[in-house]
């Protein structure tokens, strides 16, 4: 069983700059993690009825909801277990990947779901106040980046993606940048929070993070980004993944030294080339068919909207996902086996490319 659990964090240091008034920087945390068993238990809904309204007539949570079961307030499973970061995509949520997050807790990770506060759908703390997105922040962040799609279906080397990517983002996307070097800051306060958990007798978390290897990192879109940019920054961060997210930020020339694994589709593989091309540590590569940028949330589970999500079968893409995720933190977290290059026990069915740099 895959518990549950939010909590909120503050970040004394630094004031939110999103916001009127001189108030600290505020997000939520929410957990997922191995749940000890509690028969007859009823999952908890990360859905509320206004959430699904959202999506439309049309939506279908029928896989959804036969998937995506979480128990709220479980016992943590015996035993200490790795820790993974996980943020949404810019204008997501915390939730937004609950089938990924729960298939890895259940495969034995804690997984700590980061909603950054104005920038996610909805921010809803341990006291029920919910913060909404902020509509014109958004706006400001993701306008910049529509000239970016010329490079799109342009068929160029690496170096050339990663030479036109590096204009356009210079050009258009300072704002963006900026606000990313911020979710790195929230990630890195959680993880202190998280410490400070696992040293508290009173603790859900007692005792139960094993850091003995450092701490993964994954995302969808600028959370996919930012779980990069930990690669090169942050020695704590010992491997990580990107799910579809152009990696902006000015590294320059610096090299990535952690096993590193980018899934993306086709129409942003132009936006990624960077982690191709300053490693020293291996990279595995997975193209999907298919597949468009949502593709890689719940939301494939959901809506049926090709433009969204694109047309490759849901059960196939996202178990390809979650067992791609699995396998490269089996082998590079659990393991540490960090010069292994060949190619992790995954389908290659809903795949268009796999290759390991």
């Amino acid at each position: 069983m895959t518990g549950t659990k939010l909590i909120d964090v503050t970040d004394v240091s630094r004031t939110e700059v999103l916001c009127d008034g001189q108030e600290p920087r505020r997000f939520t945390v929410r957990f997922y993690y191995p749940g000890a068993e509690e028969p007859g238990r009823q999952p908890t809904s990360l859905l509320t009825e206004k959430k699904r309204a959202s999506y439309g007539k049309k939506a279908d949570f029928t896989l959804y909801d036969k998937r995506v079961k979480v128990y709220d307030g479980l016992k943590v499973r015996e035993g200490r277990f790795p820790l993974i970061l996980f943020s949404h995509s810019y204008g997501g949520d915390a939730e937004q990947n609950s089938d990924l997050c729960a298939f890895l807790a259940e495969r034995g990770y804690i997984v700590a779901s980061i909603s950054h506060t104005y920038e996610a759908g909805e921010t809803v703390f341990e006291d029920g106040t919910v913060i909404p997105v902020n509509k014109a922040v958004t706006k400001k962040g993701s306008e910049p980046l529509l000239p970016t799609l010329r490079l799109a279906l342009r068929k160029l080397t690496p170096e050339k993606a990663l030479e036109q990517f590096d204009i356009y983002q210079k050009k258009y996307s300072g704002f963006g940048v900026e606000r990313l070097q911020e979710w790195v800051k929230d990630d890195r306060c959680a993880i202190r929070r998280i410490k400070e958990l696992n040293r508290t007798e009173t603790s859900f978390l007692y005792q139960k993070i094993d850091l003995t290897h450092g701490i993964g990192a994954t995302g969808h879109s600028l959370g996919g980004a930012a779980a990069y940019a930990h690669c090169l920054m942050d020695d704590e961060i010992t491997c990580g993944v990107n799910m579809d997210g152009g990696l902006f930020g000015n590294f320059g020339e610096t090299v990535n030294h952690k096993p590193f694994m980018q899934i993306v589709g086709k129409l942003n593989r132009n936006f990624v080339t960077r982690c191709l091309l300053y490693s020293d540590a291996p990279v595995h590569y997975l193209l999907f068919k298919q597949m468009m940028h949502m593709g890689f949330t719940d939301l494939k589970l959901i809506v049926r909207i090709p433009l969204a999500v694109g047309r490759a079968d849901p059960i196939l893409a996202l178990d390809t996902l979650n067992e791609a995720h699995g396998a490269f933190f089996d082998r590079y977290l659990k393991g540490m086996d960090t010069q292994d290059v060949s190619p992790l026990p995954v389908s290659t069915d809903a795949l268009e490319e796999y290759k390991v740099l």
